[in-house]
Parts: C-alpha cells; sequence; structure tokens
C-alpha cells in the first residue's frame, strides 16, 4: 500500500501535463473551441505531388505561410520550427505554404524547405487557391512593390497555424517564436 501511495506521489510530479489555457496564451497560442473546419484545396508540394485536405490529416500540423525570397522571418521562422521540432517526442508534420507563387515553384521549394529539416514540406500552386486556404486560416498576405522596377516582395502573416489530426484549425501560434514555447504548446496539445 506505502508502495502504491508513494508511486501516485512520484507519478503526480512527473507524469506528462498539459499548459493550462493561460499558459498556453502566455506562450503565444490561441485556440478555437471547436476547432474550425478546412474545406478541400488542391495545391503542389515540393516534389511535385498533388496536395489536399487528406495531407493535413492523421497527424498535428504546424502550418506556416512564406516565401523562399524573405529575407528575415521566413528563414527565420523555419529555423526556429527545425529547433522546436527537434525537441519533441511525437513530431508534427511542418509545412511552408507559399505566398510568392510567381516565384516559388516545386523545384525552387524543394531546395529551400529541405535545407532547414529533410522531413519539412513545402506547398504552392494556384494564387486563388492558396488565398483560399490563407483565408480559411486568417492569414493575411500581399504583393508590395520594390524599390526597382518590377520587383517585389510579400508581406504576410508571421503567425503559425496549428491543424489538429482531423485535418481542422485548431489554433495559431503568433510571433515573435520561440522554440521552446511551439514545443509546449504542441506537447501540451499532443497529450
Amino acid at each position: 500500500f506505502i508502495a502504491l501511495v508513494t508511486g501516485l506521489f512520484f507519478y503526480s510530479f512527473f507524469a506528462p501535463k498539459g499548459l493550462t489555457k493561460q499558459q498556453m496564451f502566455e506562450n503565444g497560442y490561441f485556440g478555437f473551441e471547436p476547432a474550425r473546419e478546412i474545406s478541400e484545396f488542391s495545391l503542389v508540394n515540393h516534389l511535385g505531388d498533388t496536395v489536399g485536405l487528406e495531407q493535413l490529416k492523421g497527424q498535428w500540423s504546424l502550418v506556416f505561410f512564406g516565401f523562399t525570397y524573405c529575407p528575415d522571418v521566413c528563414p527565420t521562422t523555419m529555423g526556429v520550427l527545425n529547433r522546436a521540432v527537434a525537441d519533441m517526442q511525437t513530431k508534427p508534420q511542418v509545412i511552408m505554404v507559399s505566398v510568392d507563387p510567381e516565384r516559388d515553384t516545386p523545384e525552387i521549394l524543394s531546395r529551400y524547405v529541405p535545407s532547414f529539416n529533410q522531413a519539412f514540406l513545402g506547398f504552392t500552386g494556384e494564387f486563388d487557391e492558396i488565398v483560399s486556404l490563407a483565408t480559411q486560416v486568417n492569414v493575411a498576405f500581399g504583393k508590395v512593390p520594390g524599390k526597382e522596377p518590377g520587383t517585389y516582395t510579400v508581406d504576410h502573416s508571421a503567425s503559425i497555424v496549428v491543424v489538429n489530426p482531423n485535418g481542422e484549425y485548431q489554433g495559431f501560434i503568433k510571433s515573435p517564436h520561440q522554440a521552446l514555447k511551439i514545443t509546449r504548446i504542441l506537447d501540451s496539445l499532443m497529450l
């Protein structure tokens, strides 16, 4: 009996525990109850394969909308995501959806995305399809003319979208991002 009580006592201290809603918020996570549906979409991954909603089902996913010509936010966020998933017991799927399909072909994404992590995926496709998906997960983006004629950059939300294993929009992690906070949030959600 004493062994049982002692075991339960230690288990209560060392068992994995989820963060409270307040702790999730303090770590930068905004969740939705219930999760929001995502409708079917059709994009192409960095290997040239057609992907849709089915790709978001069966595991947790972290989806970041960015582009390969991004000078700062995108490479920084991709690096943080790589460090975050390295420390996770169960690894979520990480996807970068390009907000610059004009330049971000599957070939360009195939060099860029795996350079951060071989398991990461890159999605691109028709502009309207990307806008439709981005709108469903509250991500805004738009082309901004550059200083030189014919050049441009893309302003975009830096939040990381969290998709649950049912392929639903569960919430988002606001920037600035920290690997440890992302790890804590996902580990808590995946309990």
